[in-house]
């Protein structure tokens, strides 16, 4: 079930109308918390899906947490040296394009 307009917030809606360009569904970019190109280079390091049954579903398809694509990952070297880097679980809706959410393990 989708969410209704009525009820997104403006960045959803800011989002749905990025996914929604003509050439969006030519790209495999996640939008989202962090920059596509660093979630990029950690899609080579899933996480079982199933251990994140109760956490935050797409909020854009509702599709459920467990059915989400989940991987490790870690901020670039260059946010580590600068003591900004973060690492942990991060939930993307292959479906909808987007990060749906962060589980910081390391900061």
């Amino acid at each position: 079930m989708a969410v209704p307009a009525s009820q997104m917030t403006p960045e959803m809606l800011e989002l749905l109308k990025v996914l929604t360009r003509p050439d969006a569904a030519e790209e495999k970019v996640y939008h989202g918390f962090f920059p596509a190109e660093d979630v990029e280079s950690c899609l080579d390091v899933p996480l079982d899906s199933l251990k994140f049954r109760l956490q935050t579903d797409c909020p854009l398809c509702q599709r459920k947490s467990h059915h989400l694509r989940w991987i490790r990952y870690s901020s670039p070297s260059s946010a580590w040296e600068r003591g900004a880097g973060v690492a942990g679980a991060l939930s993307l809706c292959d479906h909808c394009g987007i990060q749906v959410q962060f589980i910081a393990t390391q900061a």
